[in-house]
């Protein structure tokens, strides 16, 4: 298999950004555009797509296709990854898998992916990004020895607007998922209790949708050992994103990436570039590579990079982080998930 025939399914911020990096892959052929939002405009736009459709099931009734990206709001990629499933496509879904089906319905989906075999990969890419690669080889070669705390920064440049909140997830959804996930990756160890705190300190007015604009957690792991996390809607500075990983024998950390490593100290000062301002330059290689990543996968017959179980074990940990916001207690994960 030389080529892969691709349908893009959902086409917003995160699918356009999906799709420009799908053109720059050798190893893709992206048959379709799929959004329902498409009209006579978007062919003329997307005219070297050979097909621009509304409806997802135009892709998933093609032959051809051989593998599908869900990129589509949140409530409806359970559907998607389902009927995609039994069309015996293979898939990546965008996180979360969902926000409010009910996970035997979930493990149900996951059943008819490993029954039709056919491969599913979410879309968590801060695994993928080289700097955050580095330091997970090297907590797994023993770099640092047993690892006892990983903590992570995750701050958006700027709050993002209500209505796209509300289609995309509230912050614990849309982006502390990936602090959990990139956590229990990093220790190697599933979560089992969660003790968040959160407010509006940013913008009050979330309040009324039912969000949040900062937090700060704790986490405690299967091995006994711990999580720190902070999330924030606004770092005025640009997009802050850091990871660090504290063992018995040292420490691993990734720093923020800025458009320029020169420092510049004098009598007076010492300045250096901000970070990048927005997650899609923050992450460009991690989004290339772990969607190559899935495609060296399904023609290499190899696991995928973050699966339907790692899908359930941080739905699980979000969960826990809104129960535990609202309840102002620590809250019991359960770590233990079989098929």
């Amino acid at each position: 298999m030389d080529k892969i025939n691709v349908g893009l399914i959902g086409v917003g911020r995160q699918g356009t950004n999906h799709y420009n990096n799908l053109l720059s892959m050798p190893n893709v052929n992206l048959e379709y555009i799929c959004d329902l939002k498409v009209d006579e405009s978007w062919k003329k736009k997307f005219q070297n797509i050979p097909h621009v459709v509304k409806d997802y099931h135009e892709v998933l009734n093609d032959p051809s296709i051989q593998a599908v990206m869900v990129v589509t709001s949140t409530d409806s990629h359970a559907q998607i990854v389902l009927d995609a499933a039994k069309a015996h496509k293979n898939i990546f879904c965008e996180k979360p898998f969902s926000m409010n089906t009910p996970e035997d319905k979930i493990r149900d989906i996951l059943h008819v992916v490993k029954d039709n075999g056919v491969k599913l990969q979410m879309g968590f890419n801060r695994r993928m990004d080289p700097q955050f690669q580095e330091v997970y080889q090297g907590v797994r070669a023993g770099q640092i020895g047993d690892p006892q705390i990983v903590k992570t920064t995750s701050r958006d440049p700027f709050v993002l607007d209500k209505e796209l909140i509300k289609r995309i997830g509230g912050l614990p959804w849309d982006f502390t998922i990936h602090d959990l996930d990139l956590a229990r990756y990093m220790m190697g160890s599933n979560i089992t209790e969660v003790y968040a705190k959160g407010g509006t300190l940013i913008d009050p007015t979330l309040k009324e949708i039912g969000d949040v604009d900062t937090i700060a957690l704790v986490l405690e792991f299967e091995n006994g050992a711990f999580g720190l996390i902070d999330n924030s809607r606004q770092a005025v500075y640009g997009y802050d994103n850091r990871v660090e990983v504290f063992g018995s024998k040292g420490m691993l950390k990734a720093e923020n990436v800025s458009g320029s490593t020169v420092e510049l100290y004098t009598k007076e000062n010492e300045t250096q570039k901000n970070p990048l301002p927005i997650f899609t330059q923050r992450y460009h290689q991690a989004y290339v590579d772990e969607v190559n990543s899935f495609f060296k996968s399904i023609i290499e017959n190899k696991p995928v990079v973050a699966d339907g179980v790692d899908a359930i074990m941080a739905q699980r940990a979000v969960i826990a982080v809104d129960e535990s916001i609202k309840t102002g207690k620590p809250i019991k994960v359960d770590p233990h998930f079989t098929l």
